[in-house]
């Protein structure tokens, strides 16, 4: 056998360094890295990720960031400050390979990373439009999205725009507002504004009108935070807040997980891709006046929650029979005395004492919560405005999602300044999704926000009971058929049954004609937490065979589904295994892509593989 003079060590050498390269990958976590501090909504980011059905990711404050940095393929930023030493740590991170994703761009960072800043270094965009030209852009809408937070204006070096600051039309732009880039071996993506304090204020409104009468309509309540033009309507039936946030979560699949086909947890219970629920506000009547409702809804196949104002007129046996058919006896209270100035402690007063109520005369607790009149408390403890103030004396109390936002502006000085009504109603939140609130502090509450969208008295006030169920069917059809994804709240108020009986009967109807179920909202907050809780980890994907656990909420109803894309890198998924065993794979179709779902009935822990081989 000749003897190879210098090649010898020299292969032994590249073996050696492919094994070191092998070994430094293998020991990155295949994770996402979450800088986030509580100034700028930079806490909000993880709801985002969670609303998404990403779930593989830590989070760190910006003190400890920058010594965790090489522990991760890919670092999302999600903070308007930072300090030298991080900038620099995140410089080197990038340069040796590593993916980073803005989410805030800081006003300090240097130029290096995020291009030059302009001479006016903070204003307001009102639009941004995604380049849906481009392959991360693909799939979403291309309509100009509001943005109600500021922007770092920046010019960046030789960049890939993703989306465009632009006027009302779309048509002019004004630079870029999403750009992408690569810096030595890594890339960098930076939203140029900022995204999660935008998703915050599109879905709850303005914070600086808190606690201010500006719909004309008596009594503050959530609404009277979108007045002053805070909602564009033309962008309701789009779910603008929604698509922002997936413009980022498939900047997430492109950018921090190229070499995976990342599983996410889907959006919707089951398979589905829409889901109703349908409440009742009891004012002042009583069991007699409710029990027609009940069989009716009972007969067609639904459930429903009854928010109870005048609990005397409840009895514990009526209530516990309704209850135990899947219904919601929950509390309404009633703080219309202060509906003009509402205070935090009478607001919490008054919930409490409903709260105690609905405990002592049914035995139940309540977990989902509509206030009289959506009487909104704008200040927190200490009088200062605080746009979630309502909703952190209810987490406070323990209820788990609050419905108090409704699409009611009847007779507002405003005009119908939440959107026109019928088949083109959307949603004036911006939103589909339930979401938890967030202060203007930054402090996360435990309590999901469910849009009140299909509300009876706007639709009885105007003597359109058409409107009421196109308004219903709009949204379902949108969600089911073109995935602008909706939870649909039907409001029928036992004083509006004799307007609304048949038209939601029909609604029932054809919600279970399009295989969409209808719930109370407390069902909805119990799936809301275990979504919440759901985990994927362990991510691996090595020889076309993806790998991952999964765990969540054991013996419960109602568990999250795992959805994994189908197609990667020109390969098809040919067989899915949990626990060893092979699954049926079932596929659905997601704005242009495929997926196969997973459902686990029983919950608990899963390990789960997916084997991807070429086409035939």
């Amino acid at each position: 056998m000749p003897v190879m003079k210098g090649r010898l060590p020299l292969v032994i050498f590249s073996l050696f360094f492919l094994a070191v390269q092998g070994f430094h990958h293998a020991g990155k976590k295949e994770k996402l890295l979450v800088i986030c501090s509580r100034s700028d909504f930079g806490m909000y980011t993880p709801e985002i990720l969670r609303a998404e059905g990403i779930t593989c990711f830590d989070t760190v404050s910006l003190l400890n960031a920058g010594t965790v940095l090489n522990r991760y393929h890919a670092v999302i930023l999600s903070s308007a400050r930072g300090d030298k030493a991080l900038y620099e740590s995140l410089y080197k991170y990038v340069r040796k390979g590593g993916k980073l994703i803005a989410v805030i761009t800081p006003y300090d960072a240097p130029e290096e990373l995020f291009g030059r800043l302009m001479p006016y270094s903070t204003r307001r965009h009102s639009y941004v439009s995604i380049d849906t030209a481009s392959e991360t852009g693909k799939h979403l809408s291309g309509h100009p999205l509001q943005v109600h937070s500021e922007s770092a204006l920046r010019l960046p070096y030789d960049c890939m725009v993703l989306a465009w600051f632009v006027n009302h039309a779309g048509k002019e732009k004004s630079g870029p507002a999403v750009i992408t880039k690569r810096i030595g071996k890594g890339t960098l993506t930076a939203f140029l504004y900022n995204l999660p304090a935008n998703i915050a204020l599109t879905r709850q409104g303005n914070p600086t009108v808190a606690g201010i009468e500006e719909d004309g309509i008596p009594g503050l309540r959530a609404m009277d935070l979108f007045t002053g033009g805070w909602v564009d309507t033309d962008c309701n039936t789009i779910n603008q807040a929604d698509e922002q946030m997936h413009l980022l979560s498939q900047i997430i699949e492109s950018t921090a997980f190229p070499d995976l086909p990342l599983p996410r947890i889907g959006y919707f219970p089951d398979t589905l891709k829409c889901l109703v629920t349908l409440t009742n506000d009891g004012e002042f009547r009583n069991e007699n006046d409710f029990e027609a409702q009940f069989r009716d809804i009972d007969s067609a196949g639904a459930t429903m929650s009854l928010y109870v104002m005048e609990t005397g007129g409840v009895s514990r046996e009526w209530a516990r029979r309704w209850t135990g058919r899947g219904f919601e006896i929950a509390g309404h209270p009633d703080n219309t005395k202060e509906a003009g100035a509402p205070v935090w402690a009478h607001a919490d007063s008054v919930l409490a004492c409903k709260i105690k109520d609905i405990s002592a005369l049914y035995g139940l607790d309540m977990k989902t919560v509509v206030n009289h009149w959506f009487v909104w408390c704008g200040t927190d403890a200490t009088g200062k405005q605080e746009f979630s103030a309502q909703a952190q004396i209810e987490a406070k109390r323990g209820i788990l999602l609050d419905a108090n936002y409704a699409h009611y502006d009847n007779n507002s000085s405003s005009g119908h300044f939440l959107g026109i009504m019928g088949a083109g109603q959307g949603n004036f939140t911006g939103s589909g999704l339930p979401m938890r609130f967030i202060s203007s502090t930054g402090q996360v509450a435990g309590i999901w926000q469910h849009l009140n969208n299909v509300y009876d008295q706007q639709y009885n006030e105007n003597h359109d009971p058409d409107g009421f169920f196109m308004a219903f069917r709009g949204l379902m059809d949108r969600s089911i058929d073109n995935d602008i994804w909706s939870y649909i709240s039907i409001k029928s108020h036992n004083d509006e049954y004799y307007f609304t009986r048949t038209h939601l009967l029909k609604m029932i109807s054809y919600a279970k004609s399009r295989g969409t179920p209808v719930w109370t909202a407390a069902r909805l907050a119990d799936f809301l937490v275990r979504r919440n809780s759901a985990v994927i980890s362990g991510l691996r994907f090595r020889n076309d065979k993806l790998s991952f656990s999964f765990e969540t909420v054991p013996h419960s109803r109602d568990n999250p589904s795992i959805m994994i894309p189908s197609a990667f890198n020109g390969k098809l998924i040919k067989q899915i295994k949990v626990n060893g065993r092979a699954e049926r794979l079932v596929g659905k179709n997601l704005r242009g892509r495929n997926f196969v779902f997973l459902v686990f009935p029983e919950g608990g822990r899963a390990v789960v593989s997916a084997d991807y081989v070429k086409p035939d």
